[in-house]
């Protein structure tokens, strides 16, 4: 009797573990599901502008950020990689030797979720060049021309987008088209 039991209540307790395991698979991604650090790479896309007309763009870029209280925090926005584009290689040399740490926030709007992917726009705030002495030498617009997709593999990709550059010693903005698509997966 005692042998019966016991293999009765193993049996019930595979059962309710089997089940709590599919509720969990069917539950919608939340927001919460995306917390946490991130590593991969980046493509960089630039446009041609008057300050550089053939820009070389570049691939497999090494990246790392976080998704924290919703947002994608960019601890080292590679900054230098944009100031080739719009200067050319030669010239970047010294301005990238002056410029500070750059960070980059964007906040993760209302997703879209299933129990396979969340979808969500990105709000995009322009991008401070910072120099080492604290000065701002530039901010760049920046947009995201596609939802933020995360799967539930840990796979994250999104899209940033230069639009235009506005030095501080500048009047006006110039127009400055990059693009730079991420792809990172959570550790």
């Amino acid at each position: 009797m005692f042998r019966k039991t016991v293999l009765a209540a193993t049996l019930l307790s595979t059962l309710l573990f089997a089940a709590c395991s599919d509720d969990d698979d069917d539950r919608a991604l939340t927001l919460a599901d995306l917390t946490g650090s991130y590593s991969g790479t980046f493509d960089f896309t630039p446009s041609p502008s008057d300050l550089n007309p053939a820009p070389k763009p570049e691939t497999n870029v090494a990246i790392e950020l976080k998704i924290e209280n919703g947002k994608v925090v960019i601890p080292e926005f590679p900054a230098s990689t944009l100031i080739k584009a719009l200067v050319g290689e030669e010239q970047a040399g010294g301005l990238i030797s002056m410029l500070g740490a750059i960070s980059y926030e964007a906040t993760i709007g209302t997703p879209t979720a299933d129990n396979i992917a969340l979808t969500a726009p990105l709000t995009t705030p322009a991008l401070s060049i910072i120099l080492r002495s604290g000065e701002e030498l530039a901010k760049i617009q920046i947009e995201s021309p596609n939802a933020l997709r995360y799967e539930k593999s840990g796979a994250l990709t999104f899209t940033l987008k230069t639009t235009e550059l506005q030095m501080s010693s500048a009047e006006r903005p110039v127009p400055l088209v990059n693009e730079l698509k991420f792809t990172v997966a959570k550790q």
